[in-house]
């Protein structure tokens, strides 16, 4: 099982329009139940990474010291090299 965290500002609103675009990727590509996505703010992001999880997905800049892959989530909300992050996003499922 995967843990995705998807972060930014206040781990509310963008997040959750993220968080539902990734869902829909993995889903479609055979992750159905293979992924756990967790919501924070940004703020807790490299606490997540710290505690293993495989991937964060922030719609913010990535904080430094990450030990985690680190993808943007900007391109989910407008469709500009979206399909890069897919792609960065299937790579790390894949792993």
């Amino acid at each position: 099982m995967k843990k995705i965290v998807l972060a930014c500002g206040a781990g509310a609103a963008t997040s959750t329009l993220v968080a539902q675009k990734v869902a829909t990727l993995l889903d479609a590509n055979g992750y159905a139940d293979k992924y756990e996505i967790v919501q924070c703010a940004i703020s807790e992001a490299k606490d997540y990474c710290d505690e293993g999880a495989d991937l964060l997905i922030a719609t913010t800049v990535a904080p430094e010291g990450l030990t985690c892959p680190y993808v943007s989530g900007v391109p989910f909300m407008t469709g500009m090299n979206r399909v890069a992050a897919e792609k960065a996003v299937l790579d790390v499922m894949a792993q």
